[in-house]
């Protein structure tokens, strides 16, 4: 951690060691503080879960995708050597 961070945190300490109240408490406004702060964290969080739900919804779709094209792409490899096929034999058949 560098200096001026430390210096901060330090800083930090010391006035929330300051804000507390007579009764051992932080006070009020730090306390509403800590709840944005985590309303906050917890708003992020579910944003992340949402986009990394997506991003598989996304990549199982494109799989499938995939699927189907690599599926397709034998089934026409094969049509293709029957048809082969079929050519020499009409050609042997006309020589």
């Amino acid at each position: 951690m560098c200096l001026i961070c430390r210096k901060r945190e330090k800083m930090q300490k010391m006035k929330n060691l300051g804000s507390i109240g007579s009764s051992g408490r932080f006070s009020t406004e730090e306390c509403e503080d800590e709840d944005v702060s985590k309303s906050a964290i917890s708003t992020l969080q579910a944003k992340e879960e949402e986009i990394e739900r997506r991003k598989m919804e996304v990549k199982e779709r494109v799989e499938l995708q995939l699927g189907r094209a690599e599926e397709e792409t034998r089934r026409l490899a094969h049509i293709w050597e029957v048809s082969s096929m079929f050519r020499k034999n009409i050609c042997d058949c006309l020589s």
